[in-house]
């Protein structure tokens, strides 16, 4: 599959993958760019559906995301890199890590999805048509809009999914970023992941949401450089 993607920075320095949420894509992260170039080698992906990156089945799960993209990273021929996933990103990013640790250099989570809440999602999956026509349609254009319908079906795959399993078997040193002001996802999941990823470290962040990095994109450079570069 081809995945659409920016590259920014040096090829000789430390790679960084970067993995958006849902309905997001590969410009989601922008604003880290200016704080980070000189320094990494960064690559935004479109996620497969999103962006100008073709859509995959609609079996597909989180799993098959991961393999899409591990094997995007072997052709690219990037060597150990950070993985950043944000969100469902997150997920993908925790699959590819626990799959392939020797392959990975050092993992970070924003906000990243992977715990289930049964409650929100069986009531989420009642009224999704409405959910999306009423609350997100509104934010998004047209072409948006499209790929948000056509990817219903895998994401009523990927918000069933637990991996628990996965959190628990990560060995690659982890930093756990989160905005203390999440409503999307609850920073008692930031908890639970740091419980469950032995090498963890977790940072709540004052004052930020879902995507802290938006709020707060010089701030959470640095807590990304410090991770990468001393921890």
């Amino acid at each position: 599959m081809s995945i659409s993607f920016n590259h920014f920075g040096n090829k000789k320095n430390q790679s960084i993958v970067f993995l958006h949420g849902w309905q997001q894509n590969k410009n989601s992260f922008n604003q880290l760019i200016p704080f980070l170039y000189k320094k990494y080698n960064l690559y935004f992906l479109d996620l497969p559906g999103f962006g100008h990156s073709p859509k995959p089945p609609n079996s597909a799960t989180s799993f098959d995301y991961a393999n899409i993209l591990y094997k995007w990273i072997t052709e690219q021929k990037i060597k150990k890199p950070v993985l950043i996933g944000h969100s469902f990103g997150g997920k993908i990013a925790s699959i590819i890590t626990s799959t392939h640790p020797k392959k990975i250099h050092k993992l970070i989570l924003i906000a990243s999805s992977g715990i289930t809440h049964p409650k929100f999602w069986y009531s989420l999956n009642q009224y999704i048509p409405t959910f999306i026509k009423k609350f997100i349609k509104p934010l998004l254009f047209s072409q948006d809009y499209k790929q948000a319908k056509n990817l219903l079906p895998i994401f009523k795959n990927i918000v069933k999914e637990d991996i628990k399993p996965i959190f628990e078997k990560i060995t690659n040193l982890t930093l756990i970023i989160w905005g203390k002001n999440d409503k999307e996802l609850p920073t008692k999941d930031a908890q639970q992941i740091h419980q469950l990823i032995p090498q963890s470290k977790i940072k709540i962040i004052k004052n930020t949401n879902h995507f802290p990095f938006w709020q707060k994109p010089k701030k959470i450079a640095l807590i990304i450089d410090r991770f990468i570069q001393h921890e």
